[in-house]
């Protein structure tokens, strides 16, 4: 049998069966490649919203001994390369070489108290400490004195004569110590308590580039630090200065010295495949420099070393948000695969029909079972492996790395065609001139086919019940998703396309006998032939129920995600806008504000943290008034609670302040405050846990001063750069809703989401469409016959594609009906296993039914699907030629 005759003959099935297998295996291979875009994508910006002294690799190493003081810097750059060696392999190739990026070395010492000035009067809680940083050269400039030189020695302190043969140590300071610490060029400073040294600064210095990385691990340097003292009403300052070569070889053990080395991580090269790959090596380094610590690797317990990074708590923290992603991808992915399948099943049993009546000659005259199974699976090998070949090549023009599943997909489509098409060749022809005509019995399923049926069944309930219960990203960091859940929507689609298989000819025969009782032959013919439809009623049900599940799950995920996404904006926010300050908002602002176009309402508020006169206990402060915030929130997601009302000052409170009546507390002024009703948080101005106290907008004019406003909330169409012009302040936090929501919903994950649920719900479309077109091409022939008997009686042809259109109308519309109601209660079923909160800014907790897109999808998908019918049925008018005269089909 010449194979390629075979397919000349039939091109035209096999160019729809080629073109079938070339777009699946693109979409099922380039998918992949750009959720993997996305996932690298997102843990670069995971990274980069956190400071590098988190995300860089950081080695501490303290002298246990003398003779481990590193005094050289060639010290350190030996040490840097032996503790280099246990760098595992990803970690490896993320970090930068040294001198590169952030990669460096220092020492320094902490906790460096100024115990006298030798020039001046001491100021108490004063602390300097000592840094010596390479790389700080060329960093910063010098605008008074010089940088620091080589150290010396002063044989007594004046005023002290207990100190003699002191070191002296050239330090330099950031500039602003002169203001903050009183410290000048030229001072000379007593540092130390029981191990004193001499620090004389020679220079002040600014920084070149305050926001270069290299600056946040050495933070100490380039500013001056005020904090309370634990258990005081006094503040302490902390700075450290910069210190020479020279001053390197003075640190000792008694300065409290720590050296450092920083492997800078170049946070592009980390991928989101090989997350869970650097965690373990960051464990993995860990334990190196433990035994590096304790002298099993052959170094001398000399050093005690310690890795601080954070990069495995970020990493852990993104595959949380990663596997949650992977989960929503891959389903979509699961149903499109089996959408996939189903078409090119479909389109294979096409060929095959066409093929039938040769295949079957060629058996008659003596040809074997398997020379006439090779001969069909051939064609369709021919039609399916350049086809699916092609679709996986075009999938790299999708940018993104290359993943397994995107190798793996289009092998396992082409092999379940080919072993589709191997199955259905040999039970046809497995008896010569065997064929009879399906459409005039009802075969009864065989036990075996029941049974396998019920395992499809079971094993879909079976699966959604556990993706309900235990999740799909349980213990995501160490096992990823699990593959049985994620493939359980697509077997309780299956299951649904199973029982609809089985049931729909029920509500039929219904409609059938009506039809039966009326005038006019058309409806019940047609339904009539749709009941005794040959062969291709399984596949396109198995297609267009999962396509239609998917996009009405994936419509009401993307609309629950969109309402969670509001809301957070909602929340974050407090208003269409917020401009909030640290100091009051001049009232000139205000009125620039009010005169904005687009501005409908401006209302003050007041906030502040102050201590409560319970325990030292510390509160949130805020004067509003409620009511007018209710009205300037009305149709937000927002709830507000009723204003407090009566003498006195009164207040809203949280949880921890409800037991107690009346409450103290110092803001502007010492005020009572009178406890009035519970409150736990006010989205937008308050976070929540934390201590909460909400008073009148007039509150603190009550308690004898005068209102204060630091809060604006706008309401109104303003965009926040309009208003970041107009209000001028550099120090003003300004936010709005559209910004909010914007920075809620510009994320690659989310994007990534959104943009997998369209493609996938446009590509099962189109799928569904040419599913119903090659069901009625297949059985063209039979119905071709009977429209042909029919017209000889009388038939028009306008009844003739009427009764096309009736024989596919009620599966599809039946099908539709299941795949609404799958897809309603699809998220009902996942929705308690997915953690959207990473799309969304908020928990999503409920998955509302709103029946409008989803009905407009069934609807949608049902009219293509019955036009496609009738675009068939008008272009096929030859099929519905009357017989001539003598002829019997």
């Amino acid at each position: 049998m010449n194979v390629w005759q075979l397919v000349k003959v039939h091109r035209g099935a096999a160019l729809v069966l080629a073109l079938l297998s070339l777009s699946a295996s693109l979409l099922l291979a380039a998918l992949p490649r750009g959720y993997e875009r996305a996932y690298d994508d997102a843990v670069h910006g995971m990274l980069g919203d956190v400071s590098v002294q988190v995300t860089d690799l950081g080695v501490t190493g303290r002298p246990i001994a003398p003779q481990a003081l590193l005094t050289r810097p060639a010290d350190f750059e030996n040490r840097y390369e032996e503790i280099a060696k246990g760098l595992p392999a990803q970690l490896r190739r993320v970090v930068v070489p040294l001198g590169q990026g952030t990669s460096h070395f220092a020492a320094k010492t902490t906790g460096t108290p100024l115990s006298d000035r030798v020039d001046g009067p001491r100021r108490n809680n004063q602390y300097v400490d000592f840094s010596w940083l390479p790389g700080a050269a060329s960093r910063v400039k010098w605008v008074k004195g010089r940088p620091p030189g080589a150290s010396s020695a002063l044989p007594r302190l004046p005023g002290r004569p207990d100190l003699k043969d002191l070191t002296v140590i050239e330090i330099g300071l950031v500039a602003e110590v002169v203001d903050e610490m009183g410290l000048d060029v030229g001072a000379t400073l007593l540092l130390g308590n029981s191990y004193p040294v001499v620090a004389e600064v020679t220079g002040l210095y600014e920084l070149t580039d305050a926001a270069d990385p290299y600056w946040e691990h050495n933070g100490e340097v380039t500013r001056v630090v005020e904090r309370p003292i634990p258990h005081s009403t006094d503040n302490e300052w902390l700075t450290s200065g910069l210190i020479s070569d020279d001053g390197l070889a003075k640190l000792d053990q008694r300065r409290e010295v720590s050296y450092w080395w920083i492997f800078g991580v170049d946070r592009a090269r980390v991928a989101a495949a090989t997350a869970p790959a650097m965690i373990a090596e960051v464990n993995d380094y860990q334990r190196f420099l433990g035994e590096l610590s304790g002298g099993a690797l052959g170094s001398p317990l000399d050093l005690h070393y310690e890795l601080l990074t954070g990069l495995n708590r970020v990493l852990g923290d993104f595959l949380v948000v990663l596997r949650t992603a992977e989960t929503l991808l891959y389903l979509l992915l699961g149903g499109l695969a089996v959408v996939s399948l189903g078409v090119l099943a479909l389109a294979v049993q096409l060929l095959t029909e066409r093929m039938r009546s040769g295949l079957s000659l060629v058996r008659a005259r003596g040809a074997s079972l398997a020379q006439v199974v090779r001969a069909g699976v051939g064609v369709v090998a021919l039609a399916v492996l350049p086809a699916a070949l092609a679709g996986y090549g075009l999938s790299y023009l999708v940018p993104g790395p290359s993943t397994p599943l995107a190798h793996v997909v289009p092998v396992v489509l082409t092999v379940a065609t080919l072993l589709f098409a191997t199955g259905r060749l040999a039970v046809a022809h497995r008896r010569p001139l065997k064929d009879s005509r399906s459409d005039l019995v009802s075969a009864r399923p065989s036990p075996r086919r029941i049974a396998l049926e019920s395992l499809v069944v079971l094993l879909g309930v079976g699966g959604a019940y556990l993706m309900r219960t235990r999740g799909v990203a349980s213990e995501a960091q160490e096992l990823g998703v699990d593959p049985f859940l994620v493939l359980a929507p697509a077997g309780l689609a299956l299951a649904a396309g199973i029982l609809t298989l089985r049931l729909y000819p029920l509500p039929l025969k219904l409609f059938t006998r009506l039809a039966g009782r009326r005038p006019g032959a058309v409806p019940f013919l047609g339904l009539t032939l749709a009941a005794r439809s040959r062969g291709g009623a399984a596949l396109p049900v198995l297609i267009l129920l999962p396509a239609l599940a998917v996009s009405v799950f994936g419509a009401l995920v993307s609309g629950a995600i969109g309402d969670t996404q509001s809301r957070a904006a909602w929340r974050d926010v407090g208003a269409q806008a917020r401009i909030e300050r640290a100091a009051e908002i001049p009232e000139d602002v205000v009125a620039r504000v009010e005169a904005l176009p687009g501005v409908t309402s401006v209302l003050r508020a007041g906030k502040g943290n102050v201590q409560v006169g319970i325990g030292g206990m510390r509160a949130t402060v805020l004067s509003i008034d409620l009511k007018d915030y209710r009205e300037l929130v009305d149709g937000s997601p927002l709830t507000v609670p009723d204003p407090p009302r009566g003498l006195g000052v009164p207040a809203l409170v949280s949880t921890t302040l409800v037991p107690y009546k009346e409450i103290e507390v110092g803001w502007h002024t010492r005020m009572t405050i009178r406890n009035m009703g519970r409150l736990d948080e006010l989205p937008g101005l308050s976070f929540p846990g934390e201590n909460l106290i909400v008073m009148p907008f007039d509150g603190p004019k009550r308690a004898g001063l005068r209102t204060y406003t630091n809060i604006l909330l706008v309401d109104g169409d303003v965009d926040r750069a309009t208003l970041e012009r107009t209000v001028g302040l550099a120090d003003a936090e300004i936010e709005t809703y559209a910004s909010a929501l914007a920075d809620v919903q510009d994320t690659p994950l989310t994007g990534a989401v959104t943009v997998a649920f369209t493609v996938a719900t446009l590509a099962m479309g189109v799928y569904a469409l040419i599913a119903v077109i090659v069901a009625l091409v297949i059985g063209a022939a039979d119905r071709a016959k009977a429209l042909s008997f029919l017209r000889t009686l009388g038939l028009s042809q306008q009844q003739a594609r009427t009764l096309t259109v009736l024989e596919v109308a009620p599966l599809i519309v039946l099908t539709a009906v299941a795949g609404l109601a799958l897809g309603l209660v699809l998220p009902l079923v996942i929705g308690p296993g997915l953690d959207l909160s990473s799309f969304a800014g908020l928990a999503v907790t409920d998955f509302p039914l709103t029946f409008t897109t989803p009905a407009l999808l069934a609807a949608a998908l049902t009219a293509v699907s019955i036009l496609g019918a009738f675009a068939h049925a008008t272009a096929g008018r030859r099929v519905t030629t009357a017989l001539r005269v003598g002829e019997s089909s």
